[in-house]
C-alpha cells in the first residue's frame, strides 16, 4: 500500500502539470519585475534592523521609567523616524536603482528621477509656518509631510520606482535625448541626457496627479487612488481567513519544490511592514497596540522554519532509519534558527504526500491558537519588526518584548510534536522497510 502511494506521488511529481508548474516558478523567480521587487525590498533590511534595535532599546527603557516625552528619549528615537519612518522614500530609491541596473541604465539619474516623481505623487511641498508664543507667524517655508513618505507609501514607491525607470527607458530607446559633442565630459553629458527623461516623468506623474485631484474635487490623489485600487486584493489576502489560505498556499509551494516563504512574503511585505510600524508608533505614543491578521504568519516557522519541522528533526535524531537519522543531524541545528531547507529537501517533505499533512497542519494549528490567545488577551501584539532568522523563542520575544509570547512559543513545541508524531512513525516504518529491502538486494547482488 505504501509503495502504491509512493508510486502515485512520484507519478504526480512527474506529470505534465507539475513540470509546467516548476517551469512557471522558475520563470517567476527569474522575471525582472519579481526579482527587482525582491532585491529592492532586501536592500532595505539594514534600515529595518537599525530601526528594530532602536525600538527595542526605547521600549525597554520605557519599561524601566524612561520618560517617552523627554528630550533624551526623543533624541534617541529620532534615527528610527528617519529610517523606518521614511521607508517609502528609501523603497522608491531601492526599486529604481535595482531596476535601472537590470535595464543597464544610469542608476544615479534613474534614482533622482524616481525620487522626484515619488515626492510629487505622495507628498508635494506645501507652505508651512512657524508660530511664536503669541500665535503670530515668525516664518513661512516650503515643507514635506514626512509622514506620507513612510510605510503608508510603500505600494506607491514600488510602482513609481519601477514605472519611472520604464518611462525613462522608453524615452531613451526612442532617442529623445539632448545630443552633445563627444568632447563633452561624461558627467556633463549624462546630466544633459537625463533632462528629457526626467521632464517626461514629471509631466506624467505630476500631470496625472493634478488631473485626478481636479476630477475628484481634491478628495483623491494618484497615491490614494493606487492604494485604493490595490486595497481590495490585499485586504482579502491580509484578512484573517485570507491569512490561513496564504499559509496553506505557502506550504503547498514548498511541497512542490518552490520557496513558498519567499513567494508569499513578497506579496505580504508591504502590509507586513505597515502592521509592525503602526504598532511601533502606537507603542512609542503609549497607546494600545492593534491586531493585524498578517501577525498570523507567526504560526508558520515558530518551531524550526516553514512547517514547524523541529519536532520531527528531534525525533529523527534517534531514529532506527539511517536516512532519517542522517537528515535529522544535518537539519536540527539550522532548524533552531528557522532554516529548514535541509529538512524539506532532505527527508524529503517535498513531494511526500504523507508528510505534507503535518507540514501544512502545524502552521495552521499554531496560527489558530495564536488567534485565540490574542482574542483572550493572553498574548501581546507584535511591535518590533525583526527581519532576520533568530533562534527559536528569541524572535518571538524580541518582536513583542513580552514574556507571555515566550510561553506561547514553548507551548507550541509539544503541540507540533503531537501533530508530527503519528506521521513520523509511519514514515520511519516505510524508510526502515525500504532500507532493509535495499540492503537485502545489495547482499544478494554480492553473493551472485
Amino acid at each position: 500500500m505504501a509503495n502504491e502511494k509512493k508510486g502515485a506521488i512520484e507519478r504526480f511529481a512527474e506529470s505534465a502539470f507539475m513540470k509546467k508548474l516548476q517551469v512557471g516558478s522558475q520563470k517567476l523567480a527569474s522575471n525582472e519585475i519579481f526579482s527587482t521587487i525582491s532585491g529592492g525590498m532586501g536592500a532595505t533590511m539594514g534600515l529595518i534592523m537599525i530601526g528594530a534595535v532602536i525600538q527595542i532599546v526605547c521600549a525597554v527603557g520605557a519599561m524601566f521609567g524612561w520618560d517617552t516625552s523627554s528630550a533624551s528619549y526623543q533624541a534617541f528615537y529620532m534615527p528610527y523616524k528617519l529610517t523606518m519612518g521614511l521607508m517609502g522614500f528609501f523603497m522608491a530609491f531601492s526599486m529604481s536603482w535595482n531596476f535601472a541596473k537590470r535595464k543597464k541604465m544610469n542608476q544615479m539619474q534613474s534614482v533622482i528621477t524616481a525620487l522626484v516623481s515619488y515626492i510629487l505623487v505622495v507628498s508635494p511641498p506645501v507652505s508651512a509656518s512657524t508660530l511664536a508664543a503669541d500665535g503670530s507667524v515668525t516664518s513661512t517655508f516650503d515643507a514635506l509631510n514626512l509622514g506620507k513618505l513612510g510605510t503608508g507609501g510603500l505600494f506607491v514607491a514600488i510602482i513609481v520606482g519601477l514605472c519611472s525607470v520604464a518611462i525613462s527607458k522608453f524615452v531613451i530607446d526612442h532617442d529623445w535625448t539632448i545630443k552633445l559633442p563627444d568632447a563633452v565630459p561624461e558627467g556633463i553629458a549624462n546630466s544633459f541626457n537625463a533632462i528629457i527623461p526626467l521632464g517626461v516623468n514629471i509631466i506624467v506623474w505630476y500631470g496625472i496627479s493634478l488631473i485626478i485631484s481636479a476630477v475628484s474635487g481634491g478628495t483623491l490623489t494618484l497615491a490614494t487612488l493606487i492604494t485604493v485600487a490595490l486595497s481590495v486584493p490585499v485586504n482579502f489576502l491580509t484578512s484573517t481567513p485570507g491569512m490561513f489560505l496564504v499559509i496553506a498556499l505557502a506550504q503547498l509551494c514548498w511541497f512542490f519544490g518552490i520557496h513558498g516563504t519567499s513567494v508569499i512574503f513578497t506579496v505580504l511585505m508591504v502590509p507586513y511592514i505597515t502592521a509592525y510600524t503602526t504598532n511601533s508608533a502606537l507603542a512609542a505614543a503609549g497607546q494600545p497596540l492593534q491586531f493585524f491578521p498578517v501577525f498570523l504568519m507567526l504560526g508558520n516557522g515558530i518551531m524550526g522554519g516553514a512547517g514547524n519541522t523541529m519536532p520531527f528533526s528531534l525525533m529523527g535524531l534517534k531514529s532506527k532509519s539511517k536516512r532519517i537519522q542522517a537528515v535529522s543531524k544535518a537539519s536540527f541545528v539550522p532548524g533552531l534558527f528557522g532554516i529548514n531547507e535541509p529538512a524539506i529537501f532532505g527527508y524529503p517533505i517535498m513531494y511526500n504526500g504523507l508528510l505534507l499533512i503535518p507540514f501544512m497542519l502545524c502552521p495552521l494549528v499554531c496560527s489558530a491558537l495564536a488567534l485565540v490567545a490574542w482574542n483572550l488577551h493572553l498574548m501581546a501584539y507584535p511591535q518590533v519588526l525583526i527581519m532576520t532568522t533568530m533562534p527559536v523563542v528569541f524572535g518571538t520575544f524580541l518582536s513583542t518584548l513580552d514574556w507571555r509570547n515566550v510561553i506561547y512559543s514553548l507551548l507550541m513545541f509539544p503541540i507540533c510534536w503531537l501533530i508530527w508524531r503519528p506521521f513520523y512513525k509511519i514514515y520511519e516504518k516505510q524508510c526502515i522497510e525500504e532500507e532493509a529491502a535495499a540492503e537485502a538486494a545489495e547482499l544478494a547482488a554480492q553473493n551472485k
